[in-house]
């Protein structure tokens, strides 16, 4: 049985308005959540790196990995403690394949994509803009981190996640709480400069979604109602 989200991560590479991608990607979202057993779920990892693989995207899930494996280490440890090991293992799949699912999303589809079809759907600016902003400004703030943990490390100031380490990391707080400030204040000067508050704003790039991309849209739904209705046997 082809998967909503099997469908929605072969058509990450195409054109297709942010809108459909938003739809596809939050139905790809609720078919890994809907999904019951460690043995589906693992089916379904092993289809998500597979697409991962022909997508040309594996090299850098594969560097995210840093992040996605000390967090789902934390989960399985935490309900291997309360519960038991199925469930551990259990919930451990499942916030790895969200995670995975998340990272295709996000790397199909730009901040300005996102803040733009959000503006369309009737979603006050406001909102988009504060969504789209935290996006650029998360690769923006990791690279000011590692600027400064290299600066203190040539200051003799070791940084590395260590247990000895962390009365030091003041060191790096301290200046990222100044350069957070200072970013801060200059992207309000630019937005008042440029009339963030003023009325009949209109955007660079319209959006459409087509025939085909309301029919994808459709089919996935209904794929995702029949898988949903096969889960519970």
């Amino acid at each position: 049985m082809v998967l909503p989200w099997e469908v929605w991560l072969m058509a990450t590479k195409t054109k297709l308005d942010p809108r459909t991608k938003l739809a596809l990607g939050i139905m790809g979202l609720v078919a890994v959540l809907i999904t019951r057993g460690r043995v589906q779920l693992l089916i379904e990892f092993l289809l998500l790196t597979g697409g991962l693989l022909m997508g040309g995207m594996i090299r850098q899930w594969v560097r995210s990995l840093r992040l996605l494996l000390p967090m789902t280490a934390l989960v399985f440890i935490i309900a291997l403690l309360t519960f038991d090991l199925n469930t551990g293992v259990e919930l451990s799949l499942r916030l790895i394949n969200l995670l995975t699912v998340s990272f295709v999303f996000f790397q199909t589809i730009s901040p300005d994509e996102l803040g733009g079809s959000l503006t369309k759907m009737g979603i006050p600016y406001e909102f988009s803009f504060i969504l789209t902003t935290s996006l650029r400004y998360v690769p923006l703030i990791a690279r000011r981190i590692r600027a400064i943990v290299e600066a203190q490390r040539s200051r003799g100031i070791d940084l590395r996640p260590r247990v000895k380490n962390i009365p030091r990391f003041l060191a790096l707080l301290m200046p990222l709480l100044v350069q957070s400030f200072i970013l801060s204040e200059q992207l309000a000067m630019a937005m008042e400069a440029r009339g963030f508050t003023r009325k009949g704003r209109t955007h660079r790039k319209q959006y459409h979604i087509s025939i085909l991309e309301y029919g994808l849209m459709i089919m996935c739904l209904a794929l995702l109602a029949g898988f949903a209705v096969w889960g519970r046997g």
